[in-house]
C-alpha cells in the first residue's frame, strides 16, 4: 500500500487536472493517476500525418472562465488563435447562412432565406442569451435555476425553434448544438441544451467558440503546470483497476499493477456509469447498473488536407464552424436511425478547420480539418462512416476528397475505449452540482458535467465541495 494521500484523482483530462490543482492549492496531498502514457483526455493530440496537429477538441466553448483566471493559465501560456468562430449553415443551393457576433449582419444573411426570420433573429438572440446568463447560477456555481427553467425543461428544441423561425436553413444550423447531450431535438428538455450553450463564455464573449493557439494540448500543459506548482503529484501509465471502499467510504484505488494507493477521497473523471459500474467492488455500485446507457454518440474524423476546401456558393468565412444539415428534421431522423443502431442516411456534421486561424497546425499551405459526426450508433463501422462522411463533404466542397492526404476515423466506442470520453446526459441539466458530483459512496465524487465538453468546471466545483465539507 502506497503511503496515504488526502485525495486521488482518476484521469488527466481538464476536469481531473483542475480538481488536482484546486485540491493541492487548498493544502491537500493529491495524486492524479492517468491510464494513458500522456495527460490530456480529449485535448491530447491525435495521430494523423507528420506536420499535422489534430485532436478530439479542436474548438472549445465551455472552458471555465473562473478556473482560467484563478489558475493563471494565461500567464502559463494559454492563448487563443481564434476567439469567436462564426457558424455557417452550408446549403446545397449555395445560399450559405452565416451567423456571427454581429446580429445585424446575421439578420442580413438570414434574410436570404426568410425576411420574417431575419426580423426575429435579434429578439431570439436576446431572449436566449438572457436566459442562459440567468442559468449560470445553477450551471456555473451552486445556485438556483432561473424562473423560466421549468418551461424550458419541458420544451423540445424543435418546438422552441419552430416557435421563432420558419426557414429550414436557420433551424437546421442551430439544431446541431441541441444534440450535444444525447437527446433528439424532439425530446422534452432538448431546448435546455441550446440555453446551456448560450450560457457558456469563451474569451469574455458569451456563447463564443474558440480555438487555442498551437492546439488544445496547450490547455493540458498549462493545467499540468498549475497542478504541479500547487504540489500535486501526477502519474501517467497508471490505470485504475478498482476503487477501494471501506465501511461505505472510498479509501483509495488499486492500479492494474496491483499497487494500492490509500486516500481519504477519490475523484473520478470517468462517467458516473463507468465509475460506479466498473470500478466499484461488487455490491457497492447500488443503482449504477440501472442507469441508462447512451444509445448514440459523436464520432470524430480528422483530415490532413493538401489545400483549403473550396465551397461553392456565396462567400463564407474560413475560420468558421460549418454545419451539414438540410432541415431540422435531418437531426431528428439521424437520432432515430442512430438509436436503432443504423448509420443515418443523411449525416449531420460539424466541420472546423483550425489551421485557418493557426497555420502552425499544418505544413505551409496545407490544412487540418476536424469533422464531428453526431449522432451515430456507438459501434458504427469506422470504414463505412469515413466513406459516407467524405462523400457528404465532397458534395459541399467539390474536389475535397482528392485533397485528403491522411484521415483518422474515431467511432464513439473507440473514443470511449481510448480516452474514456462518452456522451454526456442532458437530462441532468436541472440537477445541482452536489447531485451530479456526489455518489452513494462517501468520499467518491464523479467529475462529470451535464454535457461532455472540455471545461474544468466540474473539477473546480468538486474540489470546493470537498473543502467546504472538510471545514464544517
Amino acid at each position: 500500500m502506497t503511503a496515504g494521500f488526502d485525495a486521488v484523482v482518476i484521469g488527466a483530462g481538464a476536469n481531473g487536472l483542475a480538481a488536482a490543482a484546486y485540491l493541492a492549492r487548498a493544502g491537500q496531498r493529491v495524486i492524479l493517476v492517468e491510464a494513458l502514457d500522456r495527460a490530456g483526455g480529449s485535448c491530447a493530440p491525435l495521430a494523423l500525418a507528420e506536420g499535422f496537429s489534430a485532436s478530439l477538441a479542436p474548438a472549445l466553448y465551455a472552458l471555465d472562465a473562473r478556473m482560467v483566471k484563478e489558475l493563471k493559465l494565461a500567464s502559463r501560456g494559454l492563448k487563443f488563435a481564434e476567439r469567436d468562430m462564426p457558424l455557417v449553415g452550408l446549403r446545397s443551393d449555395g445560399k450559405h447562412l452565416v451567423l456571427g457576433r454581429d446580429t445585424h449582419a446575421s439578420a442580413r444573411s438570414i434574410a436570404a432565406h426568410s425576411q420574417a426570420d431575419a426580423k426575429a433573429w435579434k429578439p431570439f438572440h436576446r431572449e436566449l442569451f438572457s436566459f442562459g446568463r440567468a442559468m449560470r447560477k445553477l450551471w456555473w456555481e451552486e445556485g438556483a435555476a432561473a424562473p423560466r427553467f421549468e418551461s424550458f425543461s419541458r420544451m423540445s428544441a424543435a418546438a422552441f425553434l419552430d416557435s421563432w423561425f420558419e426557414s429550414d436553413a436557420l433551424k437546421a444550423a442551430l439544431a446541431f448544438d441541441t444534440t450535444d447531450g444525447g437527446l433528439s431535438p424532439l425530446e422534452p428538455g432538448s431546448a435546455l441544451v441550446l440555453a446551456w450553450r448560450a450560457a457558456q463564455e469563451m474569451c469574455g464573449l458569451q456563447a463564443a467558440v474558440a480555438a487555442i493557439a498551437r492546439g488544445p494540448q496547450v490547455l493540458t500543459e498549462t493545467l499540468i503546470e498549475a497542478a504541479l506548482a500547487a504540489g500535486a503529484e501526477i502519474r501517467t501509465g497508471a490505470a485504475v483497476a478498482k476503487i477501494l471502499v471501506a465501511d461505505g467510504a472510498a479509501s483509495g484505488v488499486e492500479l492494474d499493477s496491483g499497487e494500492r494507493i490509500a486516500a481519504h477521497a477519490v475523484f473520478s473523471s470517468l462517467t458516473r456509469q463507468r465509475t460506479l459500474a466498473t470500478l466499484l467492488p461488487a455490491g457497492e455500485a447500488g443503482f449504477a447498473q440501472a442507469l441508462p446507457a447512451p444509445r448514440t454518440g459523436s464520432a470524430m474524423i480528422a483530415l490532413a488536407l493538401k489545400s483549403f476546401p473550396q465551397f461553392a456558393g456565396n462567400a463564407i468565412p474560413r475560420n468558421a464552424r460549418f454545419i451539414f444539415a438540410d432541415r431540422l428534421e435531418s437531426h431528428v431522423a439521424a437520432h432515430s436511425a442512430a438509436a436503432a443502431g443504423r448509420l443515418p442516411h443523411e449525416l449531420t456534421m460539424e466541420l472546423t478547420i483550425p489551421s485557418a486561424a493557426d497555420p502552425s497546425l499544418a505544413p505551409l499551405g496545407q490544412h487540418v480539418a476536424s469533422v464531428v459526426v453526431r449522432p451515430v450508433p456507438l459501434g458504427v463501422d469506422a470504414k463505412q462512416l469515413g466513406t459516407e462522411a467524405i462523400v457528404a463533404l465532397n458534395r459541399a466542397a467539390p474536389g475535397l476528397s482528392q485533397q485528403i492526404a491522411a484521415a483518422t476515423v474515431l467511432t464513439p466506442s473507440e473514443i470511449a475505449r481510448r480516452f474514456g470520453i462518452e456522451t454526456g446526459s442532458a437530462s441532468q441539466l436541472g440537477a445541482s452540482w452536489s447531485e451530479r458530483l456526489a455518489t452513494q459512496v462517501r468520499g467518491l465524487m464523479v467529475l462529470e458535467g451535464p454535457i461532455a465538453a472540455v471545461s474544468g468546471r466540474a473539477g473546480r466545483i468538486a474540489a470546493s465541495l470537498v473543502a467546504r465539507e472538510k471545514h464544517r
